[in-house]
């Protein structure tokens, strides 16, 4: 039960680190899409840090959870319903001057960095445990955090080359 206890401790501090970044980076930037990006990812992390929270009050015995608790944190969002508050943000900018930041891929890869990190233990705690609420909580956080990375690495795709981005994901029909 240790174990357990101490990797909760280190998941929050995860999301912390997460969020603050995301938000710090979300400031700085110009750039509408990296802006909106990294604030609804760091809302998210808000949302992690608050789940994991409870699962450790539950833990340490300190707050029962409701018997229905892991329904609403057991499947992760879509990633369609990670992008939709993203593309809401954007639309509220779109009238600034879409330019790339010289600093967003250094930023967008200490965020992969987090994400893969978040996954990476997510996943081993998933695995680690007899808990079943642990382990389809966690794992529902680590498929979450996968679906960040895959965000952050679109986004950033698109940021750099744009032309690429469209001619992959739309399936443009290249004539001539």
């Amino acid at each position: 039960m240790k174990n357990i206890i101490e990797d909760v401790k280190l998941s929050i501090q995860l999301e912390e680190k997460g969020y603050d970044f995301y938000i710090k980076t979300a400031e700085k930037t110009g750039n509408p899409l990296a802006g909106s990006t990294l604030q609804s990812l760091a809302e998210r992390e808000l949302i992690h840090i608050e789940k994991i929270k409870e699962f450790y009050k539950n833990l340490t015995g300190e707050k029962i959870l409701r018997s229905d608790w892991l329904k609403n944190v057991g499947v992760a969002p879509s990633k369609k319903s990670l992008i939709k508050p993203i593309i809401e943000k954007l639309k509220n900018n779109l009238e600034k001057k879409f330019e790339t930041d010289k600093n967003i891929n250094e930023a967008y890869k200490i965020a992969e960095g987090l994400e893969t990190d978040s996954y990476k233990l997510y996943t081993k705690i998933a695995n680690s445990t007899d808990d079943e609420t642990a382990k389809k909580f966690y794992t529902a956080l680590a498929q979450e955090e996968k679906e960040h990375y895959a965000i952050l690495d679109e986004t950033l795709e698109y940021l750099n080359n744009p032309g690429d981005w469209f001619k992959a994901k739309e399936r443009w029909i290249v004539e001539g």
